[in-house]
């Protein structure tokens, strides 16, 4: 039975049932990063401990907790943030399944590499930020604390706030093929399209860094704008190879129509 012959309630009835499963997922998740909340911490407060020890810092005395609360606030923010990066996948599938009836069978085949290449993607961001921008732009906020005669410190939920968004940011650019590549699957961008704007997209690309990043550097927004111009590019070589396969099936169905087989 397809999505469309559902009656109303039915609908209501799956909804129901993935939001169920999208909220119990979030829980488990807050409780498994609740479980490993020490470790997650280290290896927040890493590119920190990195930057303090190649400017000569000592990195226990740069991040202060202000209030009585503090501790307990860090310990629930970091189970709430990394419980929702945790369970983001599985909801995403849960939504996917929710949505699957109303797809065609080919669609339907190309849902599971979708979210498999999302999250790659998204992971390739996080990973690119963590190891080289993070570092260098603590470095950078340091160095110019320094400049100005100001002793870096920084209270440890305002800086996981920080690093939380800075992992996000970048993981979420990097989506930026996989979003090009489907809205050309639904005809709604070409490779001559993506080619016409080139310029523009630059521009697009540079006010998206500079609303997604916490600091306003120069160095953090190219190091955002940079990466994701070039998988912009990238994109209209994919682009361009879809609209060729594309072209390829629809001659071959053409010609299937003009020469149909007899025997």
């Amino acid at each position: 039975m397809s999505n469309d012959s559902k009656p109303f309630l039915e609908h209501l009835e799956d909804l129901r049932k993935m939001l169920f499963k999208s909220i119990l997922a979030l829980i488990l998740s807050m409780g498994l990063c609740l479980v490993f909340v020490k470790q997650i911490l280290t290896l927040l407060e890493h590119p920190l401990a990195r930057a303090a020890d190649l400017k000569g810092i000592k990195f226990n005395e740069m991040l202060i907790a202000y209030t009585p609360m503090s501790s307990l606030n860090t310990l629930m923010q970091t189970a709430l943030m990394g419980g929702v990066i945790v369970a983001l996948p599985f909801v995403l599938f849960f939504i996917g399944q929710f949505i699957l009836p109303a797809l065609t069978a080919r669609e339907k085949r190309l849902l599971l590499p979708t979210f498999g290449i999302g999250a790659l993607l998204f992971l390739g961001g996080v990973v690119f930020c963590y190891f080289l921008v993070l570092p260098q732009t603590l470095i950078y906020l340091i160095e110019l604390g320094d400049w100005i005669n100001l002793r870096f410190s920084w209270a440890l939920d305002e800086y996981l706030s920080f690093v939380v968004q800075f992992l996000i940011a970048f993981g979420l650019s990097f989506e930026l093929p996989l979003v090009i590549v489907i809205l050309a699957k639904l005809g709604i961008v070409s490779k001559a399209f993506l080619t016409r704007y080139r310029r523009h997209s630059f521009l697009i690309i540079f006010v998206f860094a500079t609303c997604m990043m916490p600091t306003t550097d120069l160095f953090s927004l190219m190091a955002m704008a940079g990466p994701m111009y070039l998988l912009y590019e990238i994109s209209i070589y994919c682009v361009g190879w879809i609209e060729k396969d594309r072209a390829r099936r629809e001659s071959l169905d053409n010609w299937e129509d003009d020469y149909p087989d007899n025997s």
